[in-house]
């Protein structure tokens, strides 16, 4: 600990020794460039290295759609057959990765999932592949998200789905998707967690779209939250399969 921290200050004093030095001794200009994704970054600068810098920033703007379709073509110039494309794939990539995020990777890796779908339908990349190639990367980001997720929090959507199943399309009512997970507990060996902190779980749930809920007053009776599963079936049976893999793997 104490060779690194002496490591940072000789690194941090070397800067202020370029900076302030360097240009008296030479006859030129010394231009730093610096590229971050933080726009604190200057904070983290050594004092003196800060005070001696004329700071000239540059933000750059997310890629538009004609952007994104130039890098699009150099990407395809590169590494696919010139016939492999429909007409207006490129155009449609393009739009809709300017209209989400504006990032080139998330364009390209939308036109790879489009590629991959062609080679194994043995056609070419047309628009309807990239509809599906979209639906494949939105599962994906779920499947990945619970995979990650807190044993509990796997536990919890396990049983909502079970739930949902069960009930053939109705809401659940809170008390009926914890005894779900409660069997679902008991089965998988774990021990469960209070009603009061299911219901946490179950918002947290909600935040991430995994499930749509909504509290709803009875009167004297208190309140109760219903619980709606809207996901695809075949993304709620790849979550499940996720999770029972992953309670597998544990034990």
């Amino acid at each position: 600990m104490v060779a690194s921290t002496a490591r940072k200050r000789l690194k941090r004093n070397t800067a202020a020794f370029l900076v302030r030095r360097l240009p008296q001794r030479i006859p030129a200009k010394l231009i730093l460039v610096f590229a971050s994704n933080r726009l604190d970054w200057p904070d983290n600068l050594d004092p003196r290295v800060h005070s001696f810098l004329k700071l000239n920033e540059l933000v750059f703007e997310p890629y538009d759609a004609l952007d994104l379709q130039k890098i699009l073509r150099i990407r395809v110039e590169k590494a696919l057959h010139p016939e492999a494309l429909e007409a207006g794939v490129i155009e449609k990539v393009a739009a809709l990765a300017s209209r989400d995020h504006g990032d080139a990777r998330q364009a390209i890796a939308l036109l790879a999932r489009g590629s991959y779908l062609a080679e194994k339908a043995g056609t070419k990349i047309t628009l309807d592949l990239i509809d599906q190639a979209v639906c494949h990367i939105e599962h994906d980001k779920y499947v990945t998200m619970i995979r990650t997720a807190p044993l509990q929090l796997q536990a919890a959507m396990a049983a909502v789905i079970q739930a949902a199943r069960r009930a053939q399309g109705r809401p659940l009512a809170t008390g009926e998707a914890y005894d779900s997970y409660q069997a679902f507990c008991g089965r998988a060996g774990i021990r469960p967690l209070t009603a009061r902190a299911f219901s946490d779980l179950l918002a947290e749930l909600d935040m991430y779209s995994f499930l749509r809920s909504r509290v709803l007053s009875k009167g004297r009776y208190g309140r109760t939250r219903e619980i709606f599963l809207d996901l695809p079936e075949d993304l709620v049976g790849k979550l499940l399969d996720t999770i029972l893999m992953s309670f597998r793997t544990r034990g």
